[in-house]
């Protein structure tokens, strides 16, 4: 990424990013705007709210330029939930790059849920900066085990772990999804850049141990960077597909005195509500304590969306520990497979989902 870009894309920050705090403040139904025509794919800046998008899909999934703070970092992650011989599988892979961390500064992880028979595996690798690659305005990710390439249409990952491995295509079949429907929000009290290639037809080989599984479901893209704040105690994530084509992204973070809950829905038509979601922490239950971390971490969740009336009851489907534990100091997080039933819009729905968690949740 160019100086000069960056010198735009702060600029930019400093317009859309005072926007999004005053929509996240009042959360009005933003597809209430008259929507613009959508571009076709998944190139395409899918914001029709009338306020600009910050990010790019078609570039921004190259490495950003890095910022000075401590905690800042480059993300780029997927989940996935496929099908194979009988067996449901959820899929994780994730790397991220900590340019001020030192020795931790490139990392990638691979995670496997095999929700039929409750079988978790995950796996961790810290690379060395000389070994990782990570090419700034497109994607094209090389690390020893993983290679990541593509673009906003279309995606190759490849990647070997001493318990099996991974080769799958992701074409994406509708638009990108920008968080706070511009790509840029208020994560507790620094602004946090993030979108998403929420549909990706998924297909591919993976290989446990001796047996080759070919594979055939969705994912669902992540792509997010910027400082993470320092008082940010936990959060909680949630990728929700409804049956009728929309696209929820949930976020709960809770800081040292505030707790934030609020949802992106992007629809079919390429409109945004950005809307209030009551505290997930009240109703998080059935705490599991890593015996190998010591973190507890909830399975079982009621999310309530009043502007959208909307009530859900999520739980982790799979095992209950399906923790990355890593290698490094930090512990471990939770990508759990889950499932949600409920109303949407006032209409009965159910599905499945990915939870995020971060951080320990004892009250």
């Amino acid at each position: 990424m160019t100086t000069s870009r960056n010198r735009r894309r702060a600029a930019g920050l400093a317009t859309a990013g005072a926007l999004v705090l005053g929509i996240l403040a009042s959360y009005p139904a933003l597809a209430e705007s008259p929507p613009a025509t959508p571009k076709a794919g998944p190139t395409a800046a899918s914001t029709t709210s009338g306020i600009a998008a910050v990010i790019d899909p078609a570039t921004d999934l190259g490495r950003q330029a890095p910022g000075r703070e401590q905690a800042w970092f480059d993300s780029i992650y997927f989940t996935s939930l496929v099908k194979a011989n009988g067996h449901d599988f959820g899929i994780q892979v994730h790397t991220r790059v900590l340019p001020n961390m030192g020795e931790v500064e490139n990392r990638w992880t691979f995670a496997v849920t095999d929700k039929t028979t409750g079988w978790h595996k995950d796996y961790e690798a810290v690379v060395a900066p000389d070994d990782y690659r990570w090419t700034e305005g497109k994607l094209d990710i090389k690390a020893p085990g993983l290679s990541w390439t593509g673009d906003s249409a279309r995606q190759k990952v490849q990647l070997t772990t001493p318990f099996g491995s991974l080769d799958i295509e992701m074409v994406a079949t509708g638009p990108a999804l920008n968080y706070g429907s511009t790509g840029v929000f208020n994560l507790v009290d620094v602004p946090a850049y993030e979108f998403a290639l929420p549909e990706m037809r998924t297909t591919g080989t993976l290989v446990i141990g001796d047996k080759k599984h070919a594979i055939r479901g969705t994912s669902w893209l992540d792509r997010q960077w910027g400082e993470m704040p320092e008082n940010l105690k936990r959060w909680t994530w949630m990728n929700l597909s409804m049956p009728n084509g929309d696209k929820v992204a949930l976020w709960d973070a809770v800081g040292q005195k505030s707790e934030h809950s609020w949802a992106t829905v992007l629809h079919r038509d390429g409109s945004y509500d950005v809307v209030e979601v009551e505290p997930l922490a009240q109703d998080a239950s059935k705490l599991w304590v890593s015996p190998e971390t010591g973190q507890a971490y909830p399975t079982r969740w009621k999310v309530r969306i009043p502007q959208l009336r909307t009530e859900l009851a999520v739980r982790v489907t799979g095992p209950q520990g399906q923790e990355v534990k890593g290698q490094t100091p930090e512990g471990g997080y939770m990508e759990a497979t889950a499932a949600f039933d409920g109303t949407y819009n006032g209409k009965k729905v159910s599905g499945e989902t990915y939870v995020e968690l971060n951080g320990d949740w004892r009250p």
